[in-house]
């Protein structure tokens, strides 16, 4: 992908000319004269809305663009069609630049995009196929190249700017997603149709997919690239169990939301922490981190790792038992023993958590930079339009995670760790491996 400035430059301006441009063709009828007085309603109920409630609507773009390009989507509404017009929202949106005022275009309460059989992911080296259906499991593994006559980098942009974000780490998390949508790859000029499209690979193989609804997609028999299910189907698609270890999948299998484990022959304590609640019927992130010291102080351990790079957020406040306990703890806190794992998914709360662990606890981190900016427009509230039965979300205050790190896209990784598919394949977790094998050097 294009370095983090010039890709988030360039995605701004596409998404500009996107919207003011008409669409050049489609397959779905245009909106009815009805439904386009309930389009124009709704959205200018939106914007009064996002006026009215978000923290800094115009902190990236400024209000003379954002009006100029909400006018002329009320001006094309008559020409174009209901997929058409969810893109161009969707855009809009983004182009108000932060991850919690966001709207997904294909995943609406009433309006689902269709879906192609197929999931994708980012690694290092590019997007691989990481699952399929049994109808194309000999995809699975494939480094993909284009979707009919576009190229994966256009394709990457193009949907990109549908996609809102607080920094370029949302794109490599996001856009592998929306790669299987079929109406949204269709609206955006990347595949020829919306019912069907082919996906190029770098082998030279091709293979073309029909559209399928929620429901068969969902139930579909899949597998997977993972090594850890041996061509077997994963107990689960969800992205926890398809970056599955063998000591994670026994908790996930479980449901647990955050756990600890003991590995002697590393003297570490691991702690995954996947979801910024307490969970329901089972112990409260307080009483499981409260055994976990007790245990450390009866078999003292040289490192500790935290890991929420599974962790999309939720309460931050829910964390700060085991910040309290670290922050008395100097061996850890001075002695550069402490490590927090984060990732692309990586959000919210629990960025915040990483933040704090990072700033407070002089927790190293290690993985790959998080999809939000320290300090940014957060807590995101949804705003229903009742007319459209659509929905999205707007920032509704402004979040200082680390006031150090200002105005800064990234939490800062000390410890970067890039995947490649091939190290995917070989099952080796080589983010915990690098906290493991990390030189201890003291933070004091």
């Amino acid at each position: 992908m294009e370095s983090r400035n010039i890709l988030r430059s360039r995605i701004t301006t596409i998404i500009l000319v996107a919207i003011l441009s008409f669409a050049q063709f489609v397959e779905a009828q245009t909106l009815k004269n009805s439904e386009v007085e309930k389009w124009r309603a709704d959205l200018q109920f939106l914007k009064e809305q996002l006026e009215e409630r978000h923290v800094d609507l115009y902190h990236k773009t400024s209000k003379e663009e954002f009006e100029a390009t909400f006018n002329a989507l009320i001006e094309q509404m008559p020409s174009l069609t209901e997929p058409e017009v969810l893109v161009k929202v969707a855009q809009l949106i983004a182009l108000i630049g932060d991850g919690h005022t966001s709207f997904y275009a294909g995943n609406q309460k009433k309006k689902w995009f269709g879906f192609y059989a197929i999931k994708f992911w980012s690694f290092s080296d590019g997007i691989y196929v990481i699952g399929a259906d049994l109808e194309h499991k000999d995809l699975i593994g494939k480094r993909l190249v284009a979707i009919d006559k576009t190229s994966v980098e256009d394709a990457i942009n193009l949907v990109s700017t549908t996609i809102s974000a607080d920094n370029p780490m949302e794109y490599q998390y996001t856009v592998p997603y929306d790669l299987n949508r079929a109406e949204l790859l269709h609206v955006l000029k990347i595949s020829e149709s919306s019912k069907e499209a082919t996906f190029k690979f770098e082998d030279g193989s091709s293979s073309t997919f029909k559209s399928i609804g929620l429901k068969p997609f969902r139930n579909a028999e899949w597998y997977s690239a993972h090594p850890l299910y041996k061509g077997e189907r994963p107990p689960s698609m969800r992205l926890e169990f398809l970056f599955a270890t063998p000591l994670t999948l026994p908790h996930l299998k479980e449901r647990k939301y955050y756990w600890y484990a003991h590995l002697p022959d590393e003297n570490a304590i691991y702690f995954q922490y996947n979801v910024c609640w307490d969970q329901k019927d089972r112990p409260t992130f307080a009483a499981v981190t409260e055994e976990m010291f007790k245990f450390m102080d009866e078999n003292p351990v040289e490192r500790l790792i935290i890991d929420v790079r599974q962790n999309t957020g939720g309460e931050p406040a829910i964390a700060q038992p085991l910040i309290d306990e670290l922050s008395k703890r100097k061996e850890f806190t001075e002695e550069g023993r402490l490590f927090v794992l984060t990732g692309r998914r990586t959000f919210s709360a629990a960025l915040t958590n990483a933040a704090h662990l990072r700033s407070k606890v002089n927790a190293r981190v290690v993985g790959e930079s998080p999809r939000g900016k320290p300090n940014n427009p957060s807590e995101g509230r949804d705003i229903d339009l009742k007319k459209t039965k659509i929905w999205l979300t707007v920032s509704t205050q402004f979040v200082e995670r680390d006031n150090a790190l200002g105005d800064a896209d990234y939490l800062p990784v000390e410890i970067e760790v890039p995947v490649s598919f091939e190290e995917y394949q070989s099952g080796i977790d080589r983010v915990l491996e690098a906290a493991l094998k990390a030189e201890i050097k003291s933070k004091k």
